[in-house]
């Protein structure tokens, strides 16, 4: 079945072009909307069935909690869920939710209700909060999780391999004569900080290699800002890593900055690789390599669950969560290690 993405593709538009041309946008010249509907008959997509179809068995609000919707990660799930909703004739409903401050349970219950959602997207770090997702259970709002830390007898999951997909990056990096990498991890209360780290040991087991020092292992928290204090703690040592390895954009594109306000050449000093493909990867200098996630696929597949979910109740619950495939991009923050060792200690 023809997605957006496929119409997009077809007509050399973006989706949300496709979108608006949906929407009937006034915004979208005459020759493209004419571009896109050639293109949406070309592929026999039909929105309007699918959204005719799913209002008719559920609510068409959608549900979703956004901790920090500034970041790279939100802003690309959100993007994603957008272009979703209108694939499957949906709308969002965004709320904040800052974990458990005083009346968080009142301000969900209000944020069902006059929302009118019945299915809720549970992103990291809430995905792996039990009393919410008790509270969902009491409301009786089913919900997909995104990644969580492991699979829920009640909640169907979406997630990637982000072991295997921080496994490639080091191998990334090995294959370019890097083997002094260094590590910035995500928080600590999200699973993918945990998975991502035990992927890059685990390349080094494959290679038969020595973990890495704990002096080339700093902490972060997915924030720009604590990527520049882990970039400062790792490019302080004594014999800094030839390649530093974050576990997301935000800190990759920090780490990037503060050693080019050392000096350092990327790559030809230091090589930088992030995670997720966020909006800041392909727009910083020099561009970055990193892992992307495939949240347009997540994204779909989320409310896709939930009409399984609505057809067939067995098969919305179903406890094996569906694996979304990665890629690497390399762009040009990677290059081969420098022949003469590592770059030295600039401040």
């Amino acid at each position: 079945m023809a997605t957006i993405h496929d119409v997009a593709e077809r007509a050399d538009v973006s989706p949300k072009t496709v979108s608006r041309v949906l929407n009937d946008h006034e915004s979208v010249s005459a020759k493209t909307r004419e571009r896109v509907r050639a293109a949406m008959q070309e592929l026999g997509y039909q929105p309007s069935a699918v959204a005719r179809s799913l209002r008719s068995q559920t609510s068409s609000s959608v549900g979703v909690l956004m901790g920090d919707p500034s970041g790279g990660y939100h802003t690309k799930v959100h993007h994603a869920l957008l272009l979703a909703c209108v694939e499957t004739g949906r709308h969002l409903t965004v709320d904040l939710f800052d974990g458990p401050v005083a009346g968080w349970q009142d301000r969900i219950r209000a944020f069902v209700a006059d929302g009118g959602v019945r299915e809720m997207i549970l992103l990291p770090p809430e995905c792996d909060f039990g009393p919410l997702k008790e509270l969902m259970r009491e409301l009786e709002v089913r919900c997909v999780l995104i990644s969580p830390t492991s699979p829920d007898p009640f909640f169907p999951a979406i997630a990637m391999d982000d072991r295997a997909a921080a496994r490639e990056v080091v191998e990334h990096l090995f294959s370019l004569g890097h083997t002094r990498i260094g590590h910035i991890s995500g928080h600590p209360d999200h699973a993918a900080s945990t998975h991502r780290r035990n992927g890059f040991f685990e390349a080094y087991a494959a290679r038969g290699l020595p973990r890495p020092a704990p002096e080339l292992i700093a902490d972060g928290e997915f924030t720009f800002k604590t990527g520049v204090e882990a970039a400062r703690v790792l490019l302080d040592i004594d014999e800094p890593p030839t390649a530093i390895f974050a576990a997301n954009d935000d800190m990759a594109a920090a780490t990037c900055m503060e050693a080019q306000r050392r000096g350092l050449r990327i790559p030809d000093d230091i090589s930088v690789v992030g995670f997720d493909d966020a909006p800041i990867a392909g727009v910083i200098w020099p561009t970055l390599t990193t892992i992307r996630q495939p949240f347009e696929q997540m994204a779909l597949r989320a409310l896709q669950t939930f009409s399984a979910w609505n057809a067939n109740e067995v098969a919305g619950k179903a406890a094996a969560p569906f694996l979304a495939q990665h890629s690497l991009v390399v762009r040009e923050s990677t290059g081969p290690v420098r022949s003469d060792g590592p770059p030295k200690r600039k401040t």
